[in-house]
């Protein structure tokens, strides 16, 4: 595993982190119209997120790699931003998760093409089942605003 696909692994692991953080946030201080599609969507997308994590964690150790395993340091390589603790609305709610999940994307598409380079065809398409599932979120959290 080259150092440049090693170190990516690290902040999407870490961002990974701060958004199983975020998520819970969200779920727990969401208010407003769709409280109670949003409540549960955001549960399984903690929990989503959390296997994600550690998968990703495996991954690296099985690449010979280390993952990124604490607060501080997640916080340190950390681009998502957490949120303050107080009341969001549902409609700030998902156009927040909509950045989110097109962050995501960009993300995920670049640790793809970083995988193949380095001929690591199982990594690429650990990511791009990611892909898939994000795709997908980013069409429901639209659909859900429209």
């Amino acid at each position: 595993m080259s150092k440049v696909l090693h170190d990516k692994l690290n902040v999407y692991l870490a961002n990974q982190q701060i958004m199983y953080i975020k998520l819970h946030n969200l779920h727990w201080y969401v208010k407003g119209r769709g409280f109670f599609t949003l409540h549960a969507k955001l549960e399984e997308l903690y929990n989503q997120t959390a296997e994600i994590m550690d998968q990703v964690a495996e991954r690296l150790l099985a690449l010979g790699g280390s993952p990124v395993a604490s607060a501080k340091n997640a916080l340190s390589l950390a681009s998502v931003k957490e949120l303050e603790d107080a009341p969001i609305s549902s409609d700030d709610t998902v156009r927040g998760m909509i950045s989110d999940v097109e962050y995501w994307i960009r993300d995920t598409n670049e640790i793809v093409k970083l995988a193949e380079e380095d001929g690591d065809g199982a990594t690429a398409d650990m990511f791009n089942g990611y892909l898939a599932e994000y795709q997908k979120l980013l069409w429901m959290l639209k659909s859900h605003m429209a």
